[in-house]
């Protein structure tokens, strides 16, 4: 507190305050005898200002030296000895200006280090409600910052468990394909190369816009009908308004996958999608035909999905029914 830049103003402020003080409170002086009211404020802003700078040089110079015992109380043990030397020094120049009756006697030093004393008191109080205050931001800053370097760590991990996942799984069509048919093999494997390529670009980013994830999710689409030809069939249906919005990355194919992971289906009886937008959210509904050992499994990819959007304070809905599976996620709007 002592270094504030505005010192010299508070230092005139209280000099202001303890002259109009000692003015209005009968018994509150400096001396036996009353000073002339322009030398009561000059004494009055001299010990002020004394007593301001002392702290400030204790504070600079000489509570760094000992380690073992808290800087504040450091500062006001010091701060009392100064005390005492600024009031004899100041009575003493009183008494060598005015002579009797303000010479250097007990009476007269008691008084004004009773003075200087509260004068001191008051800005060791004042600067110890600074000190923790100051201490007490630092900590939540310092929280802030290991708060956030954490969820982005999270984030992070959780953007990265999307490629292995991703890959796999396509590489094992990709290897049937180029045994039975390589023209489609081919078309496959550069739908492939572009689909890994836009996660690889966008992996650490928490968001992208909707129109970029959709051409993805296009791709991605192609690649069903290759793999599983009419016995997966996905529609999309979204207000071209959402595309200025944003999505984290790889939601959408997450969520297919998802379906295409936990159900089973035909050309007799085929799952079929439906990915509507509107009102800022954007809705995937399949129909279910759940394989038996995920009857009571929600998937990996919805928990990732539910995790990125809880770091981003948003949250996904899930809904299922007897015959549908729908999850709603959230577009964000960056303003």
């Amino acid at each position: 507190m002592f270094q504030h830049k505005r010192r010299f103003l508070f230092i005139t402020l209280l000099a202001i305050y303890s002259f109009v003080n000692i003015i209005v409170l009968e018994g509150d002086r400096l001396y036996q005898a009353a000073l002339p009211y322009h030398l009561l404020f000059i004494t009055i802003f001299g010990l002020s200002f004394s007593v301001w700078m002392a702290n400030l040089f204790i504070q600079n110079y000489l509570i760094k030296s000992i380690k073992s015992i808290h800087p504040l109380l450091q500062q006001f043990l010091i701060s009392i000895i100064a005390t005492v030397l600024i009031s004899l020094l100041s009575v003493e120049l009183t008494s060598l200006t005015l002579g009797d009756p303000f010479t250097l006697t007990q009476k007269n030093f008691m008084l004004t280090f009773g003075f200087t004393s509260r004068i001191n008191l008051f800005l060791n109080t004042v600067n110890a409600i600074y000190f923790f205050n100051k201490k007490f931001r630092e900590k939540e800053l310092e929280t802030e910052k290991l708060k956030n370097a954490t969820i982005g760590s999270q984030y992070e991990r959780l953007n990265h468990q999307l490629n292995p996942h991703f890959l796999f799984n396509n590489l094992n069509a990709l290897s049937s394909l180029m045994h039975t048919d390589l023209e489609k093999a081919d078309i496959f494997l550069q739908k492939l190369s572009s689909m890994y390529r836009y996660i690889s670009l966008n992996v650490n980013e928490e968001l992208v816009p909707v129109e970029q994830e959709l051409n993805f999710l296009k791709d991605y689409i192609s690649l069903l009908e290759i793999r599983f030809k009419n016995s997966l069939i996905i529609s999309l249906n979204i207000n071209p308004d959402l595309s200025k919005l944003f999505i984290p990355p790889v939601v959408l194919q997450l969520l297919i996958e998802n379906v295409v992971k936990h159900n089973y289906f035909t050309q007799e009886a085929p799952v079929k999608v439906d990915i509507t937008g509107e009102n800022g959210h954007l809705l995937i509904k399949n129909t279910i035909q759940l394989k038996k050992e995920d009857i009571d499994s929600i998937g990996i990819g919805l928990k990732n999905i539910s995790e990125r959007y809880r770091f981003l304070g948003e949250q996904i809905s899930i809904n299922k029914t007897e015959e549908f599976f729908e999850v709603s996620v959230p577009l964000i709007n960056i303003k």
